[in-house]
């Protein structure tokens, strides 16, 4: 299994924070390996549906979906993602830290099949991209 979860402090409150990230039609605009997600997606997710994402090519892929398995308003939302034959589990979780907020973003992924060969590589590249991913919410919630 393959896990990664990063964290930052966001100098805005945590309903601030949570109401960004919870609106996947944010996602691009810190989670760069995302590309696109059309404008009628839900502003905050509803358990059970399934969103269209297109993401950079990877593995000659560009079509994806993120399903909403949990949402606790104001504190976290639970994905399943589906890309290039990978399933894995996203999690956002906004919590207060002080006046600012804390941002988590978890991933767990196990990859099945053929995809397991891969297991080395991703477990180096999926906490490197998940800290990239923060550290860019972070420059785009801040002022």
């Amino acid at each position: 299994m393959i896990t990664s979860a990063e964290s930052v402090v966001v100098a805005r409150t945590a309903d601030d924070v949570f109401s960004y990230v919870a609106d996947l039609r944010n996602e691009p605009n810190w989670h760069v390996d995302i590309a696109s997600v059309p404008p009628e997606t839900d502003p905050v997710p509803v358990v059970g549906k399934t969103y269209p994402l297109k993401f950079k090519p990877f593995m000659g892929k560009t079509d994806g979906t993120f399903t909403a398995l949990e949402v606790e308003p104001g504190a976290r939302v639970v994905y399943r993602a589906d890309f290039a034959g990978l399933q894995p589990q996203i999690t956002y979780t906004v919590e207060p830290a002080g006046d600012d907020a804390r941002f988590t973003r978890a991933v767990e992924m196990r990859p099945s099949g053929l995809r397991m060969l891969m297991t080395p590589m991703m477990a180096l590249m999926v906490p490197r991209r998940n800290k990239v991913f923060v550290g860019n919410l972070k420059r785009v919630l801040e002022p």
